[in-house]
């Protein structure tokens, strides 16, 4: 339960630390009943590159802070129909962050997902990485849509996931080399 508290504290203060870094961060709906969040980037590498960076190591880009054991490092992504976005804690204990549904190298990634603080409510969400060629490297593209029984006002928990998840995005880019 502690480590609910935490994430939810942590979500409840980046928006003020990431302000400036979600540019490209967008909830594009939002209600009682759900939402979908976009956030986009241009990054230097292929997308076939791209798509190796976020699967084969999420520690490289994923936070910390966003952990339910508060160490990216032992985060580990299973790019395959059935694969798991898992984290491995003290004592023992796993997280499942995501089940990957869909996986074509280069092109998407796409896991069944209910991150962080949404575990615990009756919700089902969908999470996207969609990889497109661009004459720099690629274009990555993230969609969050999350619907079911939030035990929160989903509208502003929205505001806090798109932080969280325009952050870890950036964080993505900066990893493999992100076109300004």
């Amino acid at each position: 339960m502690r480590q609910g508290r935490l994430i939810i504290a942590a979500l409840v203060a980046l928006p003020l630390a990431f302000a400036a870094a979600v540019a490209q961060a967008t909830v594009v709906a939002a209600a009682e009943t759900g939402f979908t969040i976009v956030t986009e980037v241009d990054v230097t590498v292929s997308p076939a590159v791209a798509y190796r960076a976020l699967t084969q190591g999420p520690a490289n880009w994923w936070d910390s802070e966003h952990t339910f054991g508060g160490d990216a490092a032992r985060l580990t992504l299973d790019p395959r129909a059935g694969g798991c976005f898992c984290e491995q804690m003290d004592g023992g204990g796993s997280v499942s962050h995501g089940t990957v549904i869909y996986a074509d190298p280069g092109q998407m990634l796409r896991l069944s997902s209910a991150l962080g603080p949404l575990q615990q409510m009756a919700v089902t969400g969908v999470l996207s990485f969609g990889f497109a060629p661009r004459p720099f490297g690629a274009h990555v593209t993230l969609t969050y849509r999350v619907y079911g029984g939030f035990t929160t006002d989903a509208v502003e928990l929205s505001k806090l996931v798109d932080s969280v998840l325009g952050a870890q995005l950036q964080r993505f880019a900066a990893h493999v080399g992100r076109k300004e």
